[in-house]
């Protein structure tokens, strides 16, 4: 069996556990998985300069109009004939704005901006520790994707995102994040949603992560 490359650029969306997992996966499925961290400008050149690549998968990516990889720059790979797809955080934002030069993106998070229901790069923006990626701060676009999964009302939905939304990327600490929402919002809200910020609770409604095993797992799982 013919071996597809694939690179895959992530961070925070995935977690250490998640990589193994998926490492496993593409070891079964007849594929090498080459990890690399979030995608700066000039990586993507990088990658078709070096060439042998069958697919480039973008999750993470650092922002910052010095930083961030650029369309022109997603455009030349695309040119070039490497195939690039997006989803989670960067990756579906880009995604987004280059569909119509061929890149693909798929999730929940490539599907809000595609609607514009999202529309700011700072929903998907967090603070993550550097040794390992993991989160430290909770992106809006997760709230969003928790609210729209609870029982509360539109009206209590709203204020609890107003509330989130008030603390800059950097603050939104769950800690923070519930003192705010106890601030604001009534009891029964709070009742709700403060289970959902205990430590083993918030990766099971993290929807960048939730998007990013859904992405790497359906480009190991296709056949060569």
């Amino acid at each position: 069996m013919t071996r597809t490359s694939v690179i895959l650029f992530t961070g925070p969306s995935l977690r250490p556990a998640d990589l193994v997992d998926l490492r496993a996966l593409a070891t079964r499925t007849g594929h090498d998985l080459d990890v690399r961290p979030p995608v700066r400008r000039l990586d993507l050149v990088e990658v078709v300069d070096a060439g042998g690549t069958d697919r480039v998968l973008i999750l993470d990516g650092e922002f910052g109009q010095n930083l961030a990889v650029s369309i022109t720059e997603i455009r030349s790979v695309l040119v070039s004939g490497q195939p690039l797809a997006g989803a989670s955080s960067m990756g579906a934002l880009r995604a987004v704005e280059c569909r119509t030069l061929g890149m693909t993106g798929s999730g929940w998070v490539y599907e809000q901006y595609l609607s514009g229901a999202i529309e700011s790069d700072g929903d998907v923006a967090l603070l993550y520790d550097p040794e390992d990626y993991s989160p430290v701060t909770v992106p809006l676009a997760n709230v969003r994707w928790l609210l729209s999964r609870t029982e509360l009302s539109a009206e209590d939905a709203r204020s609890a995102l107003r509330a989130a939304h008030g603390l800059h990327f950097r603050d939104r600490r769950p800690s923070l994040l519930l003192r705010r929402w106890k601030d604001r919002l009534p009891a029964a809200v709070v009742e709700v949603l403060e289970p959902e910020l205990a430590d083993d609770r918030r990766d099971t409604w993290d929807r960048k992560r939730l998007d990013a095993l859904e992405a790497v797992r359906t480009v190991l799982g296709e056949e060569n």
